[in-house]
Parts: C-alpha cells; sequence; structure tokens
C-alpha cells in the first residue's frame, strides 16, 4: 500500500464542508482534548481522490495520529501549536505540518477549519448521490 502523507489527506479532504453555520461553537483545546482525542473522527470527503470514501482519525493521547478505511493506513503525529492542533506524517519533520482548529456542527458532528465535517465513528455512511 503506497504511503500517504497525512497531512495531504487533510487538504484533499478539506473539500467536504467549506462552509459553517452559523452559531458554530469553536472547541478549545481542552474540550479537544477531552472530547476529541482517542476516538474515531469519521467523515466522507466529496472532493479530491478519496472522493466517496469513508476515513476515520484517531488522535491517540500519546501524540501520534492514525487514520484509515476505504484500503487507506496513515501513521502520524498530532501536537499543539499556537493554539491549534496540528497534524503531520511520522516520517515527516515539524515544518511539514497542517494546523486546524475544530468546531461543533451539532450532535456528534463537527468541523475542522478546512471545512472537514465529521462524526464521532462509528458513523452512519451515507451516499454522495442520497439527499
Amino acid at each position: 500500500m503506497p504511503t500517504i502523507r497525512l497531512t495531504h489527506l487533510a487538504i484533499i479532504a478539506a473539500g467536504m464542508l467549506a462552509t459553517s453555520p452559523v452559531g458554530a461553537q469553536t472547541l478549545t483545546l481542552d474540550e479537544f482534548r477531552r472530547e476529541l482525542v482517542g476516538l474515531p473522527l469519521c467523515g466522507t470527503p466529496t472532493t479530491g481522490p478519496f472522493s466517496g470514501k469513508h476515513l476515520c482519525t484517531v488522535h491517540l493521547p500519546d501524540g501520534t495520529a492514525i487514520l484509515a478505511g476505504s484500503g487507506v493506513l496513515v501513521r502520524g503525529v498530532w501536537e499543539v501549536d499556537n493554539g491549534r492542533v496540528c497534524r503531520r506524517n511520522a516520517h515527516e519533520p515539524v515544518e511539514r505540518h497542517r494546523c486546524v482548529e475544530y468546531e461543533r456542527a451539532g450532535t456528534n458532528r463537527f468541523r475542522n477549519s478546512d471545512g472537514v465535517e465529521f462524526c464521532i465513528g462509528p458513523c452512519p455512511v451515507t451516499s454522495p448521490n442520497t439527499n
């Protein structure tokens, strides 16, 4: 299986949902750690090479991260930098990290500042053609 950079996947998945609803609540870093670390954060990108593929990311308490699903497995690391959550492939230098903020978008629904919407998995998988 080819190695795919975790930061590249974050950019590819950014097209999932580019707008924020009015009233979305930004998570603090403490809330991110308390509510989302150790849990599968799952979504299905609607654009890019992983469009339509259900993927989940787990930010582990030890600072490692795993992105998996639809035949993809990427190991990386995460850290906090300047008030944001940053991820990178485990073998990339720190300066290659990709940083985002997280917000609550509804019950069990979240979105990062790249516009990627996700839920705490397991999540129902919906077809992009379903209205």
